[in-house]
Formats: C-alpha cells, sequence, structure tokens
C-alpha cells in the first residue's frame, strides 16, 4: 500500500520516509468505504432519491467517510488508527491519499464528489476522533476533519453531478465541496 502525507513522496507502509520526523506535523487524509460485496446503504439511499430530482443514469453510488487527520502523526501511526479505530476490519476497508485503490473503491470511469465541513463548522465527529487518537496512546493530532466521498457510477454529465450535489450532498453554508471525472 502506497502511503501519501500532504507535501511528502508515497512510499511503502510501514517505511520510514526520510522527511518523516517524530514530532513534525503531517496531512494525511483517510478513506473507509464498504468492502466489495457489501452492502452500501448509504449509496442505495440516495441511488433511489435520483429520480425525485430527475437525474437518470446512475449505475452506482458508493458512498466512503474520509478523514483529514493533521499533526505529529507519522503514516505507520496513521495505518494503525485506521485499522484499529476507523474502520470495521470485516466490512470495511481504507486506504491513506492517494494510495492504490482495492476493490472496494471503484475503478473505472465515474464522478468523484468530495464533501467537507467547512473549518469553521464545528466537527463534533472530528472531535471525537481526536479524543479517541489520544485514548489509543498515539501523539495528540492538532485537529481531526470529517467529510465524504460519493463515487457515481453511470451515464451522466457534470450538470447532473451538479445537481445530486446541491440537492442531496451538500449545504453550501456549511460545506465544501469538489467535483472530479475519473
Amino acid at each position: 500500500m502506497t502511503v501519501r502525507s500532504a507535501g511528502d513522496r508515497p512510499t511503502e507502509a510501514g517505511t520510514p520516509r526520510p522527511t518523516e520526523r517524530p514530532g513534525a506535523s503531517h496531512k494525511f487524509v483517510v478513506e473507509i468505504a464498504p468492502k466489495y460485496g457489501m452492502s452500501d446503504p448509504a449509496g442505495t439511499a440516495l441511488l433511489a432519491h435520483l429520480p425525485s430530482i430527475g437525474v437518470q443514469g446512475v449505475h452506482e453510488i458508493r458512498v466512503s467517510a474520509l478523514y483529514e487527520i493533521a499533526g505529529p502523526l507519522t503514516a505507520n501511526q496513521v495505518t494503525q488508527l485506521s485499522r484499529e479505530l476507523l474502520s470495521d476490519p470485516i466490512t470495511q476497508d481504507y486506504r491513506l491519499g492517494s494510495s492504490t485503490p482495492s476493490a472496494a473503491f471503484l475503478v473505472g470511469p465515474h464522478w468523484r464528489v468530495e464533501v467537507w465541513l467547512k473549518p469553521t463548522v464545528t466537527d463534533p465527529v472530528g472531535e471525537s476522533v481526536c479524543k479517541a487518537i489520544r485514548d489509543m496512546g498515539l501523539p495528540p493530532p492538532d485537529g481531526v476533519r470529517t467529510g465524504a466521498a460519493y463515487r457515481i457510477l453511470g451515464r451522466i454529465g457534470k450538470n447532473h453531478v451538479e445537481r445530486i450535489l446541491a440537492s442531496l450532498l451538500a449545504n453550501p453554508v456549511i460545506h465544501r465541496s469538489t467535483t472530479e471525472r475519473l
């Protein structure tokens, strides 16, 4: 598995980077998704709502939880907390940054929409994760922000993706979002 920290080059998990110093501040993004073959209730519910907003042609939606973790943690420590705290090893896969996707993460042409809470909005889940990281005995993070990634598979254009985003996924008052075709 490749691990990427903001500003660092990829490396194999478990291999310390020369630039990774204990106590140095890093930013990691962890993505948690249902394992391939497991149901995705959130994705199924979104799919059922699409006809009500006039969107057709979507075959599947997969929803992942996103965690942006900033602080003096190493890639190995973030891998540990991803495995032991953030994901259920039976039903979920995790990946750090832009590491090679497993089967749980859609591969092939699709739209990826990320929705994050704005920095000015209180993030109670992020605060709980910070406390849990400290309780694990790991260095306390500077902060944790949460979001969601939506992978939308089907024959739809950008205008339909923007309609889905505006109608079902994000509130522009409290969320920031990105949309890209992969």
